[in-house]
């Protein structure tokens, strides 16, 4: 063998050793997942202006670094929280809300390896009047996140990103709807 052939395989060596260290898959980072909706926040003497309040979130999990990243319960809510606050729709205080959400992470699609990544997330929201217990918003919204190799090298990292995009992406459509739906239910604008 020549020089040239050790040291390039040496190199290969030490390249792929350092993936393998460097390759424990992460949770999906709940500041990451924090929609920016297209949409202008709501305004004061809106319907739903900051009436909201997160009562749980459930179906997602803890990532196990030797397998897949994950999204778990409380990064989630974390993020739904912050992008209902952007919004507008979150109350200032958890006893002043007169609505409640809870959201349900039913799938969520995601592949083994690959270059481009892309995974699909289904949750079904549901939002509730305290006082009067009629439904504000009760559907299923799915929405789908991409990550490419120029994003992250890494696999693991890339599902991730990808993780996060989805769900961003799944809030933000949330949020949409949710407005879309106030305008045809009758709860009481709250005043600042």
């Amino acid at each position: 063998m020549t020089r040239f052939m050790l040291q390039a395989g040496m190199a290969l060596m030490l390249a792929a050793a350092s993936l393998g260290v460097t390759g424990c898959a992460s949770g999906a980072r709940s500041t990451q997942m924090i929609a920016a909706p297209t949409i202008a926040p709501a305004s004061a003497g809106e319907l739903g202006y900051r009436q909201f309040r997160v009562a749980a979130t459930q179906g997602g999990s803890e990532t196990n670094p030797l397998w897949m990243s994950n999204i778990s319960n409380v990064d989630f809510k974390a993020a739904l929280e912050a992008s209902l606050r952007a919004a507008n729709y979150l109350a200032d205080e958890a006893q002043a809300a007169t609505s409640e959400i809870t959201a349900s992470m039913i799938d969520l699609k995601r592949p083994l390896a690959g270059l481009d990544m892309s995974v699909t997330t289904r949750v079904r929201y549901s939002a509730t009047d305290l006082k009067s217990g009629g439904v504000v918003f009760d559907d299923t919204v799915a929405a789908t996140g991409t990550a490419t190799m120029g994003d992250a090298l890494i696999g693991v990292e890339r599902l991730r990103l990808a993780n996060e995009a989805s769900v961003r992406a799944n809030i933000e459509s949330f949020i949409e709807r949710l407005r879309a739906s106030l305008k045809d239910k009758s709860i009481e604008p709250k005043t600042p």
